[in-house]
């Protein structure tokens, strides 16, 4: 071959492997994911939730709906559902701040659930939180007064309360100051 023939062949090489680049470059991208990138995102589906829940297994709960609970590309519908469905377990269980972290979750996603309110005032009341509590009691009369259970807890724990305040007051008037030590032990005395 002579030297302008090698020449030649070069440049049709470059010439083909332009057009490559061209060609590649205009097509999708996602034509080159890898097998572990999903082209596009599954959808979720709460159906598995749903007959957990219906089914009352608690095992699959927590790992069904957990999945829906913790994924924030769950609708909010479905993701406030499986929050609910999730707090419920761990309440049974006895893993009262996770289950109110889930109710936490469920009214940051929506505020107006009376009925969540409610539940997450029990907890906080079990947890020994009154103040939470009272106040979780409040927000579900305020966004739905005729809420029965909230109706009740509300007025016993202020009546709990209003108890409380009255043996304190008459435990102060009978010589025992706030902190607990008797009158004539009292620093300033």
């Amino acid at each position: 071959m002579t030297k302008p023939a090698i020449a030649t062949v070069g440049i049709r090489q470059r010439a083909l492997l332009a057009v490559i680049v061209i060609l590649c470059a205009a097509l999708p991208h996602r034509g080159f994911a890898t097998g572990t990138e999903p082209v596009t995102d599954p959808k979720i589906d709460p159906a598995p939730c749903v007959a957990a829940v219906a089914a009352n297994d608690d095992d699959r709960i927590v790992e069904i709906c957990g999945a829906l609970a913790d994924n924030d590309k769950t609708l909010r519908a479905d993701r406030i559902k499986a929050l609910i469905a999730r707090a419920g377990v761990c309440d049974r269980r006895g893993k009262i701040d996770r289950a109110i972290g889930d109710y936490d979750t469920a009214l940051r996603l929506d505020p107006t659930l009376a009925d969540i309110f409610n539940a997450r005032g029990e907890l906080f009341l079990r947890k020994g939180d009154r103040p939470r509590a009272l106040a979780d009691f409040a927000a579900a009369i305020k966004l739905n007064p005729q809420h029965e259970a909230a109706r009740a807890n509300h007025k016993s724990l202020a009546q709990e309360l209003e108890r409380l305040g009255a043996q304190m007051a008459i435990k102060n008037k009978s010589g025992q100051p706030a902190t607990g030590r008797p009158a004539s032990s009292h620093p300033l005395r």
